[in-house]
């Protein structure tokens, strides 16, 4: 008898589990609905079940009402917490090469760019997050870019969107930063990126002189020669673009600086040339002397041929007929005058009088170039090549890569304030803040409440349609 009475609470503690619970809980819920059907059912068991079915929803009204009001609500809620989770920018181009799909300089421009792992690494770090603790696929596939002016393509009406609208949904995983502020940092990233990639090209700034190592200290002359002329060219373009803009840390001008590469050229490094050719100093003498002299052989060479070549056109200029006049003026009529003219035209002779000037102007070019080889193997040769001269070159080979090393970067510096300067208005960027009503989707919830609608109909449809009568037509 123990056992049993102790059993009883045991088998009546099973049916009492969570599911059956929450069963019970809805049947005693909905058991006015279900006795207010039942009600119509029997009341109007003469019309037919879509009637019924119109009948029911009418009766039901209130509790509907609730039930919509309901789902509207926890779905208004939804949309409002995940509207936080996006932020949109409207960006517009506004260059004269986008309307043709080019970058500032003229390359093929690429909206995708936006989305590339350099932007998305760089709004990362500007956010200060990490870019090696996120996976950088998932926080890419949350960026869509979509053109805000669509128009339909054809051959006959080709059109190349200039505004785009940017989206951006909050990436899974970062945490201390808000998604508006995330696409602030990507816009800033991208426009950073389009700047310094497609609208000037400042590789001649970071021209790297190579170690010098053994080369002959006239060969670092050229060298450095090359790197000044370079920076030279660089600023004379832009003097002939500004020459009035200035850069408001330094205060310097394109103008200034090009002053500063033309004395670094014309004191510094020919002050250094002039040094090393008195002073003899070299790596190897004996080596570069060779080599200067076999230069002076080859270009002997061709002196030779160019003044054998000068000379010959000058013999064929001496034999010329004069007689021939005849043959190159040609008679001619000016038809709005109607008047008769002789013409003169070009003969051979013009072309052989220029060819030979092109000849003689090499030569003499050449001949410049081995008297002053002469001259330099004539100084090495003499030079001692003392420890304390090659020390000192030396210490002006440091002393002028210096100066043009802080050349370059005030030059870079000023450079990338012109630039900002002048394509400030290039990329632009809008906030899209979404309404209030934008934010809810009243359109989305109009739709929800209308299928919530029919779906309940459809139900009641069912119910009085074959399941009327208590039972399963």
């Amino acid at each position: 008898m123990e056992n049993t009475q102790y059993e009883q609470p045991l088998h009546a503690q099973a049916d009492e589990k969570p599911n059956g619970l929450i069963k019970k809980a809805l049947l005693k819920l909905f058991e006015p609905l279900r006795r207010r059907i039942r009600s119509i059912d029997s009341d109007f068991a003469d019309r037919t079940p879509g009637k019924r079915a119109l009948i029911a929803i009418y009766k039901l009204a209130k509790p509907l009402a609730l039930l919509l009001a309901v789902v509207v609500i926890a779905a208004a809620c939804f949309f409002v917490s995940q509207s936080r989770k996006t932020a949109s920018v409207e960006m517009s181009l506004n260059y004269e090469e986008s309307s043709k799909g080019l970058n500032p300089n003229s390359t093929r421009f690429n909206i995708n760019d936006i989305a590339s792992p350099e932007v998305v690494e760089a709004m990362l770090s500007y956010s200060g997050v990490d870019p090696e603790s996120v996976e950088l696929g998932d926080v890419i596939d949350c960026i869509s870019i979509s053109p805000t002016n669509k128009k339909p393509f054809s051959q006959d009406n080709y059109y190349i969107s200039t505004t785009y609208r940017i989206t951006m949904t909050m990436p899974e995983g970062i945490k201390g930063v808000r998604v508006d502020q995330l696409l602030h940092f990507l816009c800033k990233a991208y426009k950073d990126n389009l700047y310094s990639k497609y609208t000037e090209n400042r590789a001649i700034l970071n021209f790297d002189i190579a170690q010098f190592n053994e080369q002959e200290y006239l060969e670092i002359a050229d060298l450095l020669d090359l790197k000044a002329n370079q920076l030279e060219k660089y600023l004379n373009t832009r003097v002939k673009q500004s020459k009035t803009f200035t850069e408001q840390e330094s205060d310097e001008t394109f103008k200034s600086l090009l002053q500063k590469a033309e004395n670094i050229s014309n004191y510094d490094i020919a002050k250094y040339r002039v040094f090393v050719i008195e002073a003899g100093v070299s790596h190897d003498k004996p080596r570069y002397l060779r080599s200067l002299d076999y230069v002076n052989r080859i270009n002997n060479f061709s002196y030779s041929k160019d003044i054998t070549a000068y000379n010959v056109y000058n013999e064929g200029i001496r034999l010329y007929n004069k007689d021939m006049i005849d043959i190159v003026m040609i008679p001619s009529i000016d038809l709005p005058k109607n008047t008769y003219y002789m013409s003169k035209t070009k003969t051979g002779m013009d072309y052989m009088a220029k060819t030979a000037d092109d000849y003689l102007a090499t030569a003499q070019e050449t001949q410049k170039m081995i008297q002053t080889n002469t001259e330099i193997m004539g100084k090495l040769a003499a030079g001692t090549n003392q420890k304390s001269d090659v020390d000192k070159a030396e210490a002006m080979i440091g002393e002028i890569q210096a100066k043009l090393s802080e050349l370059s970067g005030q030059i870079e510096t000023i450079d990338k304030a012109y630039i900002k300067y002048k394509t400030k208005d290039y990329l632009t960027f809008k906030t899209t803040n979404q309404s209030l009503m934008q934010r809810l989707r009243v359109g989305t919830l109009f739709i929800m409440v209308v299928v919530l609608l029919l779906a309940v109909l459809v139900l009641l449809w069912i119910r009085f349609r074959f399941f009327s009568g208590g039972g399963k037509k």
